[in-house]
């Protein structure tokens, strides 16, 4: 593989106003989620529902730290990787850099490379901000930041790398569906609607261990929330889960561009 053509790339990526408009939203989203979950951490809900764990659980930092800065991230790294394959049939690009370099399967992986890259970044900077935010209202609330915390800073770098191979899905998608419009209304549709309720549909018909391997449910299981529906995988299975599902949409993104006719 050619450090040219990866650096080619992020060059085209950087080169737009795409990604860090992404970025901002990025950070507004893990900023509002993590000072939310620090904020509502240990107070009583009312209407008879459970108390959540306190600022001193771990499972509470680790949401706080981590699934805020995951969840505040990985659409937007979903979104970048499904422009960045559909942008080059949206904007004719997509000829002349095959052009440039006949191997198509280079091309791919190159831009795979590329775009998981950008996805760490954001995956780096909504733990930043996750820091930021919520670690203020901790300390707001005259706690420790528990940076000591069992598990915490494990469950940070998974967060990290789950939004960058969030990334590799939306290469995946964007291959398959070359309408851009139709291809980011089905990345977000499935992610924040149909998943959801299929994951709920299965518990409800006490087949909770198989949404346990859906994509998102995995990636909890990375970043270790408290669960909502039943237990999640291991830590280290999500991440495999995850993984397999990046390897997966990559590898079918590799596939579809050898086999089919650019125009």
């Amino acid at each position: 593989m050619r450090l040219g053509l990866v650096r080619s790339e992020l060059t085209k990526i950087l080169s737009t106003r795409l990604w860090w408009g992404l970025l901002i939203g990025v950070v507004l989203y893990t900023v509002i989620q993590s000072a939310a979950s620090a904020a509502f951490a240990g107070l009583d809900p009312g209407a008879g529902q459970p108390t959540t764990p306190g600022l001193e659980s771990p499972e509470t930092l680790r949401g706080i730290y981590a699934a805020a800065a995951f969840s505040g991230a990985y659409i937007f790294a979903l979104v970048i990787g499904v422009t960045g394959m559909t942008g080059e049939y949206r904007y004719e690009t997509a000829t002349p850099t095959f052009l440039a370099t006949p191997r198509r399967v280079r091309v791919v992986v190159s831009k795979a490379i590329a775009h998981l890259v950008v996805g760490i970044g954001y995956g780096v900077v909504a733990v930043l901000s996750a820091f930021l935010a919520g670690g203020l209202v901790v300390l707001i609330r005259g706690n420790d930041l528990g940076l000591g915390s069992p598990g915490l800073w494990r469950a940070v770098a998974l967060a990290v790398l789950a939004v960058g191979l969030w990334t590799l899905v939306g290469i995946g998608i964007g291959t398959l569906i070359r309408n851009q419009v139709a291809a980011l209304l089905v990345a977000v549709a499935v992610t924040f609607l149909v998943e959801p309720l299929v994951s709920v549909g299965l518990y409800a018909a006490d087949l909770e261990e198989v949404g346990k391997f859906l994509p998102s449910t995995a990636s909890s299981a990375v970043t270790s929330p408290p669960a909502v529906f039943g237990e999640l995988l291991p830590w280290w299975a999500g991440a495999l889960v995850l993984g397999g599902y990046a390897v997966l949409f990559a590898a079918m993104g590799v596939w579809l561009s050898v086999r089919r006719d650019v125009t």
